[in-house]
């Protein structure tokens, strides 16, 4: 039963080894700065991230990340005022030091259900003062994204963008037609999203029950399995 639900459902990996994998991958960036070891560790999102489908996100992190890694290995023979030097050190260590987390993150949220971050919550017996806004959390991102994008569409629409003539007649008119409905709206879907996770029962302190099928597989040991040897390699033997 295990090994068909592992073949209807392609690769998928528990909630918990992706909560692991990500505080493992934030945990790495912080504490070693190889070179060859930080492109190890951004190797894991990168390949999560395409395994799911998420191209964009994926090649535009890995992008981003090499650029960055290859400015911080060239730094010392740039020659720039204290000012440049400073905002390039420190953009290039926000990159670097955070991105593959912003990446995991990405990844956790995009491809896990809330059904099934509740349920491996509660088989962890974590609190549900924060299961709960997590768990919102997950409907929250991806619903935010859509009205940002809908937003940018209205806004292409009546040609406010940067570089259009009603950009140089008035350029804070894109800030505010960008970001006060935006703003409007988070506070719409957080107090929809936060009606509907009580309409549910999520609050009820009875143990709840979930027809969420969740466990670890063969890809859940593989996956982390082969993350802890490659950064045991890239740190020890390399």
């Amino acid at each position: 039963m295990q090994a068909r639900l592992e073949l209807s459902r392609g690769f998928h990996l528990d909630p918990r080894t992706k909560l692991l994998l990500m505080i493992v991958v934030s945990t790495a960036e912080f504490l070693y700065g190889h070179a060859l070891f930080m492109i190890a560790v951004a190797l894991i999102p990168t390949v999560l991230l395409i395994s799911n489908k998420q191209y964009r996100t994926g090649f535009a992190f890995c992008i981003l990340f090499l650029i960055a890694l290859m400015v911080k290995e060239k730094q010392a023979f740039i020659h720039l005022n204290m000012l440049m030097n400073m905002i390039v050190v420190f953009l290039v260590g926000v990159v670097l030091r955070l991105s593959p987390t912003f990446a995991m993150g990405s990844y956790l949220i995009r491809s896990t259900k809330a059904s099934e971050f509740i349920s491996a919550m509660g088989r962890m017996h974590v609190s549900r003062k924060i299961t709960i806004p997590v768990s919102v959390l997950f409907r929250f991102l991806p619903t935010m994204g859509e009205e940002a994008r809908a937003i940018k569409d209205a806004m292409r629409m009546r040609e406010i963008r940067f570089g259009t003539k009603k950009f140089w007649h008035n350029p804070g008119a894109l800030i505010e037609y960008r970001f006060v409905p935006l703003m409007i709206s988070v506070v719409k879907i957080g107090e929809e999203l936060s009606a509907a996770a009580l309409s549910r029962g999520l609050d009820n302190p009875v143990n709840r029950t979930n027809i969420t099928k969740i466990g670890f597989t063969g890809y859940d040991i593989i996956t982390f399995s082969v993350s802890i040897v490659l950064l045991a390699v890239t740190l020890f033997v390399i």
